[in-house]
């Protein structure tokens, strides 16, 4: 041990430990690149994996902040089906969800961007079914 003048301590001489990292994976298995789970677009699986019976009921269990429009009827975000516009976020109640194989939200300025100026300033929320899928106008 060394004492220090300035502190009035005594010191310990310091030590450097070395630690080697071994990989926590398990032999063999690859590691995944690929990016963290989008919060903006859904596919079919994740859909599923929420057992929705309407397209509100996925929505609202998926993204529920979509569904709160703070700021009134004016701040609800319009709704698209296949790339045709439906109306505001009641019309997801009236769509059964067994066809919906994408959900994707767009900001309100992606969706001015895109479809032009609808009056809302809540976004847009984009709905694919297997039909819409095949014959995409957009």
């Amino acid at each position: 041990m060394s004492y220090s003048a300035r502190t009035g301590l005594h010191i310990a001489a310091p030590v450097v430990a070395v630690v080697l990292l071994s990989s926590c994976a398990p032999a063999g298995s690859r590691l995944s690149l690929s990016p963290h789970r989008s919060f903006t677009q859904f596919s079919e699986s994740e859909i599923n994996a929420v057992s929705p019976v309407t397209a509100y009921d996925a929505v609202l269990r998926l993204r529920p902040t979509a569904l709160n429009s703070a700021g009134g009827p004016s701040f609800a975000p319009t709704v698209y089906l296949d790339g045709l516009r439906l109306g505001g976020a009641d019309e997801l109640q009236r769509i059964s969800a067994i066809d919906i194989v994408g959900i994707q939200f767009l900001s309100p300025i992606e969706a001015a961007a895109k479809f032009g100026p609808t009056g809302r300033g809540g976004g847009a929320i984009l709905l694919t079914t297997r039909v819409g899928r095949r014959t995409r106008p957009y």
